[in-house]
């Protein structure tokens, strides 16, 4: 193996980056680009097949390798152990895959982003191969996940999660760590001028539209809120959930049994991020089963946009409520918070806190220069144990 400080062209640690989908699914995928952008490493991506992340990685210059995941694919939560047993000779065989190709691309870390690329890369290390940091991003529900996340710390040499809530236990063994997502400082705010507030208020809907993610919640919320007499409206930017197949159903037919059809605009997926908050007042982020760390809420928040968001998960970690945000869970609540917005002194305390919590606890600088930190221990750590090789040439 060729260490990062063998390389006297460059010094930086060359990082295989193991995505468990070819496709940008929701975000994971968004921070996969976002890790794939740390400047203080060389980036190498392996996806299950050729896809739209493979594209998006080759035109910005980066090498990209396909490992064909086969039966750890099909894999769904809630697990099941009969799952996991079916898929073990899977895991080997393609644990031994990530070896080579590591191997062959001079790899000194591998880094996963999702729970069955957490297991490949697991198995990798366990083969011989590199040090593995496993990203994991979702909170466990069952007893069997819990055990499943509980487990990926004795696989692993650094477990990072995106937010306290990810981890099952009060508290985190040696090495689970905390690193929160980060995104771009001081990006170009949406227009909201005073007008736009005086008229209504454009709240918006942003992201995977699941029924975790509470857009139904807050169709009702929008119906109160109309009946008190607030004036507001709702724009919803993103796509369906394949998995949820019913729930676009289920909200065209809220949307006509609330009376909401001249309030409510569905604009589907929206690929321009700088588009995705335009002509936006607030934005809201209903997700009432736990959501790990909602994206939609720091980069709202970024572009000096106030956020509304169910009090759940990760979105504790992100915002103080009524400091730089609101936090509410029910129809009384988000009634408060429109009222809040209309008036300007409150809007403006409320934007400028939130765009000084992006700088201090959200920016990608600060995140990029954690996750180095991250790799650098863990390459020192592998530095001081032996080789394989050398284990060998000791018992002889």
């Amino acid at each position: 193996m060729i260490s990062a400080s063998a390389m006297p062209e460059d010094a930086r640690p060359r990082v295989l980056f193991l995505s468990p989908v070819p496709y940008f699914k929701g975000g994971a995928e968004r921070s996969l680009m976002d890790l794939v952008a740390n400047d203080r490493v060389v980036p190498i991506v392996v996806a299950p097949a050729e896809g739209p992340i493979a594209e998006a990685m080759r035109a910005r210059g980066i090498e990209v390798h396909t490992l064909d995941f086969a039966g750890i694919s099909d894999i769904r939560r809630p697990f099941r152990v009969a799952d996991g047993v079916r898929a073990l000779g899977a895991l080997i065989e393609k644990g031994r895959a990530l070896r080579d190709i590591c191997r062959d691309a001079h790899i000194d870390i591998v880094h996963s982003n999702g729970l069955k690329a957490h297991m490949i890369a697991v198995a990798a290390r366990w083969l011989g191969g590199r040090p593995a940091i496993v990203h994991v991003r979702d909170i466990p529900y069952t007893v069997l996940e819990k055990l499943v996340w509980r487990l990926l710390r004795y696989g692993a040499d650094t477990v990072i999660i995106v937010s306290r809530a990810c981890w099952p236990d009060a508290r985190l063994p040696r090495n689970v760590v905390v690193v929160h997502n980060g995104v771009a400082e001081a990006v170009a705010a949406a227009p909201t001028d005073a007008a736009d507030f005086a008229d209504g208020l454009t709240l918006g809907f942003i992201g995977r539209i699941h029924p975790a993610k509470g857009l139904h919640l807050l169709l009702r919320w929008l119906r109160a809120a109309l009946d008190a007499g607030q004036d507001a409206r709702l724009v919803v930017r993103g796509s369906f959930a394949q998995e949820s197949p019913g729930y676009e159903a289920e909200i065209e037919r809220l949307v006509d049994e609330l009376g909401l059809r001249e309030r409510f605009r569905f604009e589907g997926f929206v690929s321009d991020a700088a588009q995705v908050y335009r002509g936006l007042g607030a934005v809201c982020v209903p997700s009432h089963v736990p959501d790990p760390l909602p994206r939609a809420v720091m980069e709202a928040m970024a572009r000096g946009l106030p956020v509304i968001a169910y009090p759940a998960g990760g979105i504790l970690e992100m915002i103080a409520d009524g400091v730089d945000g609101f936090l509410v869970k029910d129809a009384e609540g988000f009634l408060a918070a429109v009222r809040a917005l209309r008036d300007p002194q409150t809007r403006a305390r409320v934007c400028a806190a939130a765009a000084l919590t992006v700088k201090a606890r959200f920016s990608l600088p600060a995140h990029h220069a954690r996750v180095s930190e991250i790799y650098a221990a863990a390459l020192g750590a592998a530095a001081l144990r032996p080789r394989p090789a050398d284990m060998a040439a000791v018992r002889t």
